[in-house]
């Protein structure tokens, strides 16, 4: 019984998956259905609300809330700036068209991405710029939207502030510097090979009117955001040579509060103010504001599974996991990459995936003695594959949306189908049977 929690969660979230409303906050709603009918099944009504109390305090929970909370505060800041217009007019006075320019989107999006720790925001943001731009420059509309959500995906898998990373990281009650660290090998090999196959694939489409590309990127073309690949620099240097995330973000608020008005990109009222109306506002309001959902969230599951965990019925579930399946190393790592491939495809957002999945996860790289590097990189690195380019995932809905608000602004641009965009999401279509040979040989498996 212990299991009806997060059961009702599952099929809760599916079913808003199915009805076109993958949004967290209904699947807040679907938690707190699943947490109350438990209550109402539970043997000692007391002792089962005395455990969601005391399985809501959990650790992980926190260090992930306080993360996003920072995270989403910094990548807000940076989002509201103008980067993405700045990449643009890079690209624009590099002069580069065709494949060339596909090429340019994949690098683009993915230090974007790497930069804002967010792939939905990547994939919005670089859908309304990026893609009619691609089309005017004549490359591939397919590939164009291919290399944007391979970017977003690299750089939500990559970014020590991504959601991600962070809840891979704490769920494995491990650092995210070193989880950061230890995943290069697996990114720059499918980051590379992506590469090759945009620049074959990127272009082949005719261009159209030279001075109808020029008016668009006249439009969006600005450098005024560059100044604030600095701050973006700074969080990644932090946080990859060893200090904390806390400290990493907090170098990185200060970084853009100083170089975001004493450039000229901003004034410091942007980040934070009071209106009229006696309220706050602010990119660093709304960047905070937006990840509080997902907040509630990760406690009500972090909630569900801490009563399965109290029930005995983790461990029972272990103990036939450690005689039917996961009999070594290699068998733990198996399951962990089914799990967390049953819970992408189950709910829309990879980081609930993730932290449903994370303390089971933990259990199994315990028991077989697996770096919490290793296991940490194989949740993310699933999570951050195919389930991008699932129909309901969130940035592929996201980016479908943009692209119905573009094709209303130009009439040159076409909303593609799922299956014309899905076969050139080279990054994710990479990674998965990457980190499937990498169980199967060993490559990169750490114990400890």
């Amino acid at each position: 019984m212990s299991l009806v929690p997060l059961g009702v969660f599952i099929l809760g979230t599916a079913g808003l998956v199915l009805a076109g409303a993958p949004v967290v906050e209904g699947m807040i709603l679907v938690a707190m259905t699943g947490i109350s009918l438990g209550l109402l099944l539970a043997r000692e009504p007391a002792v089962y609300t005395d455990r969601v109390f005391t399985s809501m305090a959990d650790r992980t929970a926190t260090v992930a809330i306080v993360a996003w909370l920072w995270a989403g505060t910094f990548s807000g800041i940076l989002a509201d700036s103008g980067l993405v217009e700045a990449i643009v007019w890079v690209a624009a006075q590099l002069h580069v068209s065709g494949a060339a320019f596909t090429v340019l989107v994949f690098v683009s999006s993915a230090l974007f991405a790497v930069t804002v720790g967010t792939g939905v925001g990547t994939a919005v943001g670089f859908t309304a710029v990026i893609y009619p731009a691609g089309i005017v420059l004549g490359a591939n509309p397919a590939a164009v939207m291919g290399a944007i959500l391979s970017g977003a995906a690299l750089g939500d898998n990559l970014a020590p502030i991504s959601d991600t990373t962070i809840v891979s990281a704490a769920t494995q009650e491990t650092d995210v510097a070193g989880v950061v660290r230890s995943r290069l090998k697996y990114v720059l090999i499918a980051a590379g090979l992506s590469c090759a196959l945009f620049a074959l694939v990127g272009g082949g489409r005719g261009e159209i009117d030279l001075q109808q590309a020029d008016a668009l990127l006249a439009q969006t073309a600005n450098p005024k955001g560059l100044p604030m690949l600095i701050p973006a620099a700074i969080v990644f240097f932090v946080a990859v040579v060893g200090r904390n995330f806390l400290a990493a973000l907090t170098a990185g608020l200060a970084a853009a509060a100083i170089i975001g008005p004493l450039c000229g990109v901003f004034p410091l009222g942007q980040m934070f103010h009071v209106t009229a109306e006696r309220s706050v506002a602010g990119s660093a309001v709304d960047g905070a504001l937006s990840l509080v959902p997902t907040c509630i969230l990760t406690l009500l599951l972090v909630t569900a599974m801490g009563l399965m965990a109290d029930s005995g019925f983790l461990a029972q579930l272990m103990a036939w996991l450690d005689r039917k399946v996961a009999r070594g190393p290699r068998g733990a790592e198996g399951t962990i990459v089914a799990l967390t491939s049953f819970a992408n495809l189950c709910v829309s957002v990879n980081t609930v995936a993730m932290i449903a999945v994370g303390p089971l996860a933990n259990q199994l790289r315990k028991r077989h003695q697996l770096h919490p590097y290793r296991s940490a990189n194989l949740m993310d690195t699933v999570s951050c594959s195919f389930p991008y380019i699932l129909p309901y995932a969130a940035p592929f809905v996201a980016a479908a949306a943009i692209q119905h608000t573009v094709a209303a602004r130009y009439s040159f641009v076409t909303v593609l189908p799922w299956a014309e965009v899905a076969p050139y999401y080279f990054y994710g279509l990479i990674l998965f049977p990457l980190m499937i040979v990498a169980v199967v040989t060993g490559y990169g498996r750490k114990t400890g």
